[in-house]
């Protein structure tokens, strides 16, 4: 590995490290985007809460250290998060479903994650990082690409987009806002941390998924989406959005673009580094 994938690595840990060991600081209050969508995520990784015919859903569940801030953002909205009925992960790593846990033994929630990452929970478990702030929990189901998941006033297509991790999977989510149907969509896992080709070959992961990473970006691209939800939520500024946010949900409404032209950043980053293998 590189000096400065080394660097790069060692920096990323160490942030990692600080907001796990200080989780309040991560505190980050709840709110409203559109239809019957809320984020109820930290200040550094997203999680949403769907509010379903069939049930309340929670996309993602952070790490285990701020579970107390999921919790307390999800009764902030006026939902109880003994509710939660599903609890769909976007991969595998530990600051998304760090927490999955104790959601499960919370809610008695039914768990889903892509198949292709359930090797990290039984093979690999190195490969979760930060293996030991994971307890483990139960994988109720793996997604469907090939259908549509309904919950009535909202429903769900998962979409294999491999790269991030193999089984990182992206959301495509119908709701209706202020009676018109609108099309959210959730990337899974954008960043290209791990993507390198010192990082995959210490990991032991095929250098294939830097170009299974671009074809799907390439795909996501040709979606039309109206609002873009962030796993991370630096990467499409949905806090300050909140902010700007008038109640109407407009703020997150993407009238220039802002799907394909956060794809193509991530792409142009991607194809340098394959530059560099």
């Amino acid at each position: 590995m590189t000096e400065e994938n080394k660097k790069r690595l060692e920096a990323l840990n160490q942030k990692l490290i600080n907001f796990v060991e200080h989780p309040w600081i991560l505190k980050q209050s709840p709110f409203h985007i559109v239809g019957d969508i809320y984020f109820v995520g930290n200040s550094y990784v997203s999680c949403f809460l769907l509010d379903t015919e069939k049930g309340l859903i929670l996309i993602d569940a952070a790490f285990k250290e701020t579970c107390y801030l999921l919790f307390d953002n999800i009764r902030a909205l006026g939902y109880n998060p003994e509710k939660i009925k599903y609890l769909l992960l976007s991969h595998g790593h530990f600051d998304h479903c760090g927490a999955a846990k104790l959601v499960q033994e919370y809610s008695g929630c039914e768990i889903y994650l892509g198949k292709r990452d359930h090797f990290f929970f039984t093979e690999r478990p190195d490969l979760i990082l930060f293996e030991d702030r994971v307890p483990r929990f139960e994988i109720n189901n793996f997604y469907d690409y090939d259908g549509v998941m309904d919950f009535g006033n909202i429903k769900i297509r998962p979409i294999l987009t491999p790269g991030h991790t193999p089984g990182t999977t992206t959301f495509l989510i119908e709701t209706i806002h202020n009676g018109e149907k609108v099309t959210c969509a959730m990337h899974g896992g954008i960043g290209i941390n791990g993507l390198t080709r010192d990082e995959l070959e210490s990991n032991g992961l095929p250098l294939s998924l830097q170009q299974d990473f671009l074809n799907s970006l390439e795909y996501l691209k040709t979606l039309k989406v109206d609002v873009v939800l962030a796993s991370h939520s630096h990467q499409y500024n949905m806090i300050e959005r909140s902010t700007k946010d008038d109640g109407t949900g407009k703020a997150f409404f993407d009238n220039e673009n802002g799907w394909q032209k956060m794809l193509d950043q991530f792409m142009e980053l991607m194809k340098k580094i394959i530059s560099e293998n």
